[in-house]
């Protein structure tokens, strides 16, 4: 009952994460800005790494034939790991955007200085 009642505390913690980083409809939107996001300077190489790790994982675990939960076994009960891992992946992914979206809202443009006083002679 320990280790049920510890996997079940691991899933409602995710779930709550994914929830706190606006995952859902909004990651449908967000998408297209992953290709800015690996691009970017002002985003970290630690940022950039889980991106790239949970794709790279997302996909392997769904394409490969090695599972948690065997779907030869257990018929469609076998299907959550697969749904799980893919859920993990894409909140994941969503959360690095959610960080990239505020990096670009807090600065704008790096190259502009504000609040200078000049004056020009002629």
């Amino acid at each position: 009952m320990n280790i049920i009642d510890k996997i079940l505390n691991f899933l409602k913690v995710t779930l709550v994460r994914f929830r706190k980083a606006k995952f859902g409809f909004m990651f449908f939107i967000n998408i297209f800005k992953l290709p800015d996001l690996l691009k970017e300077s002002r985003v970290s190489i630690m940022s950039k790494a889980k991106v790239i790790f949970a794709l790279i994982v997302g996909l392997l675990y769904l394409i490969l034939g090695i599972d948690f939960i065997p779907e030869i076994i257990l018929g469609l009960f076998g299907f959550i790991d697969d749904l799980f891992i893919l859920i993990w992946s894409l909140g994941i992914i969503n959360e690095e955007i959610e960080k990239y979206k505020v990096i670009i809202k807090t600065d704008k443009n790096s190259n502009i200085i504000e609040d200078v006083n000049f004056n020009i002679k002629d």
